[in-house]
């Protein structure tokens, strides 16, 4: 049986490469076009998933270990007679982790993205540069409308391990919104 990381991996790529033939077949309705697949950009999706998943599966790891969503605390049932152990929310520490999320891994999530898409489309390092410059803060700004959402029910009701394949599923749109933006 795969690992955790490699299911969420393998997840994470069909999904973006779902998004990004949904981009395709989205952009030849605009255009009045016929669908024509080019397969270049879903493999460029494709690999970037396979590149940037496993980090981001340890960096949700890391954060749900150093602030812990939930904290035990044990209760003395009195028709049993016995503790019963009952989670209780760490708003403070789902507070922290939402913060980190949406600002450290937000940034590096759209640096890595851009930087990546731009090397794999054969674009100078002083042009991904440049693209990195023109897109981020648009990128940023249209994340801040969608993921904290989802990273505050990630962090509060998805267990650790599912937080890759949750965020993919709800990616699958956000990836339309990139590859539609990437396509220029």
């Amino acid at each position: 049986m795969p690992s955790a990381l490699v299911t969420a991996t393998i997840q994470a790529a069909v999904l973006n490469a779902t998004s990004n033939v949904l981009a395709q077949a989205i952009s030849a309705y605009r255009k009045d076009a016929p669908l024509s697949l080019n397969l270049l950009p879903i493999l460029h999706f494709v690999i970037f998933t396979l590149l940037n998943c496993p980090p981001n599966f340890l960096w949700q790891e890391y954060l749900e270990q150093r602030f812990p969503g939930n904290t035990a605390s044990t209760a003395i049932s009195e028709k049993s007679q016995g503790a019963a152990v009952k989670k209780k929310l760490n708003v403070g520490n789902t507070v922290k982790k939402l913060i980190l999320d949406q600002t450290v891994g937000a940034a590096v999530n759209t640096v890595l993205f851009t930087a990546v898409i731009g090397a794999l489309k054969g674009l100078s390092g002083e042009d991904i540069a440049d693209v990195i410059k023109q897109d981020f803060g648009p990128v940023m700004r249209a994340g801040l409308k969608l993921w904290p959402l989802v990273s505050l029910l990630n962090f509060t009701v998805v267990p650790v391990e599912k937080r890759i394949l949750v965020g993919s599923m709800v990616g699958v749109g956000w990836g339309v919104y990139l590859s539609l933006m990437a396509a220029g």
